[in-house]
């Protein structure tokens, strides 16, 4: 039952990765149409995690600055976000923002935290370096420009390392001797600090700049279409999150880190092609089933 669980939240996961392409694909890749998504999207996020909780947050130091770290690398790798959904497909962002966040704490992990090395990891982290060259492949014989793709690359690199550092971060938190607090306070946090900061970002652009958040006009429809957005993006961040909560304390760490990041790297590759139209191609093909196969190493 407890697999089922994880497998479900792992499903909400890869829908909410969804909603910021939706978001996208109706109000543009600009900076301040990505802030927009960031701060209102963000601050729902907070409020329902903060509700869950009992209405109760802890702080700290430590933990608040922690948290305003991962709050900053998550509003770049978003905003970056925006741009490589105008590149290339969405499938192929998500599995370079996953494959971050796993190997760069791994490596982490075995560097600083004297974690332990086994012959299947390495093998997995050597397959999952492998499995990014094809999607790249593939982008690469889709554009017709160059340029395009060498910038598509470069930004999915940059993700790749943002969302790792997040997950850098998280660990070193959650791993500290300092005084922390528990996963949900360090969400609340981590979210209600993400949002504030895009909205403040968004306030001064829009002032220096004298446009308005968006290029279209705020009619009732976009505005429905906007916090219909919003708020099924919090829900189903909440919702994952409480499902791998509870399959968490039955299910091994080893065994739900590669569950949640192969099978969203899946998933979203089904989203993108159904939701979206963007059917991968053959190369794509090779490289999701080589990394969801590779994550899966990482059991042993």
């Amino acid at each position: 039952m407890y697999y089922i669980l994880i497998l479900i939240a792992v499903v909400l996961m890869a829908l909410n990765l969804s909603m910021s392409k939706l978001f996208q694909s109706k109000l543009g890749n600009s900076i301040t149409a990505s802030l927009l998504f960031i701060s209102l999207s963000s601050l729902a996020i907070s409020v329902i995690f903060f509700i869950f909780n009992g209405f109760k947050l802890e702080v700290t130091p430590f933990s608040a600055l922690m948290a305003a770290i991962v709050s900053v690398l998550y509003c770049c790798y978003t905003m970056i976000g925006f741009k490589i959904f105008a590149l290339g497909d969405f499938s192929i962002y998500t599995m370079f923002l996953m494959l971050g966040g796993m190997l760069l704490p791994y490596f982490f992990g075995i560097i600083f935290l004297d974690e332990g090395i086994s012959i299947p990891r390495i093998i997995g982290v050597i397959l999952l370096v492998v499995s990014m060259v094809f999607p790249v492949l593939s982008t690469s014989s889709k554009n017709k420009s160059s340029n395009k793709t060498l910038l598509f690359i470069f930004l999915c690199m940059v993700v790749f390392t943002l969302n790792g550092f997040v997950s850098i971060t998280s660990k070193v938190h959650q791993v500290s001797e300092l005084a922390t607090v528990s996963a949900t306070s360090f969400t609340i946090l981590s979210n209600g600090i993400s949002g504030i900061i895009a909205g403040i970002l968004l306030i001064i652009i829009c002032t220096v700049k004298k446009v308005k958040p968006l290029d279209q006009p705020l009619t009732k429809k976009l505005t429905a279409f906007i916090v219909t957005v919003v708020c099924v993006s919090a829900i189903l961040n909440g919702s994952s999150y409480l499902l791998q909560l509870i399959g968490a304390a039955h299910v091994p760490a080893s065994v739900l880190y590669p569950m949640s990041t192969g099978g969203s790297v899946v998933l979203t590759a089904v989203v993108g092609a159904v939701g979206f139209k963007e059917y991968p191609s053959k190369k794509h093909l090779i490289g999701l089933i080589l990394s969801f196969a590779s994550t899966f190493l990482f059991l042993f």
